[in-house]
């Protein structure tokens, strides 16, 4: 599974020539998350070749400089006809601020919009592969919240040379192989998973901060990452 990361924007609170305020920009096969959305984001997709298909947008706290760019955004992927759901997720409180940015200026898009407000501590977001887990900040004068991207398990590294060393065809019995099934082979023997699939492995893991001073909760989910 690829997993690209994409910093769309690295500036602090004011944009310059060279640097966008902040914005993240995570790409899993089938799917891109977001986090936060500065202003001029939407000219660093394009830039960056990212694409418009966000189907999740994490924020981290309502400085103007970590969500500006939402109703650009929004209007945007309206525009261009966009059906599916997105998903906002916030930290405690800011529900009824991002649903204002939304419909700013009376805007109101045709597709679904939700808005969750995560807590500390817990999961916002929960998939087969990974989950996106909610932690404590600390950033002066506004609620915030860090997101830390943590995949499932993967399984061991294939060992191709051992296989073909068994005897094992290359084809679609590899992938039999990989996914933990024995296979028979022409001569009657059995090769099991264990003898060509490695240890499994650690998922990845991507933790987006925001605005923070340093604090325990930091280190802890940044650990390994």
């Amino acid at each position: 599974m690829t997993m690209r990361v994409t910093f769309l924007g690295t500036g602090g609170a004011v944009p310059t020539t060279e640097r966008g305020p902040s914005a993240v920009c995570v790409e899993r096969t089938g799917e891109r998350l977001l986090f936060d959305c500065g202003e001029g984001t939407q000219r660093q997709m394009m830039r960056f070749g990212t694409g418009f298909d966000i189907s999740h947008l994490f924020v981290t706290h309502l400085h103007g400089d970590h969500v500006l760019g939402i109703p650009g955004l929004i209007q945007t992927v309206d525009f261009n006809n966009r059906a599916d759901a997105l998903a906002l997720y916030g930290p405690p409180g800011s529900k009824p601020h991002l649903r204002s940015l939304i419909e700013v200026g009376g805007f109101s898009p045709s597709f679904p919009v939700t808005i969750t407000e995560v807590r500390p501590g817990t999961t916002a977001l929960s998939q087969p592969e990974y989950e996106i887990r909610g932690f404590e900040t600390a950033h002066r004068g506004v609620r915030s919240v860090g997101y830390a991207l943590v995949e499932s398990e993967r399984k061991g590294r294939f060992d191709r040379e051992r296989a073909l060393e068994l005897g094992v065809p290359e084809g679609p019995l590899f992938g039999k192989l990989h996914e933990g099934t024995p296979v028979e082979l022409d001569d009657g023997s059995v090769v099991e998973p264990e003898q060509v699939v490695g240890p499994p492995r650690p998922g990845r893991r991507f933790v987006y901060t925001g605005d923070t001073r340093p604090t325990e909760t930091t280190i802890e989910h940044a650990t390994d990452a």
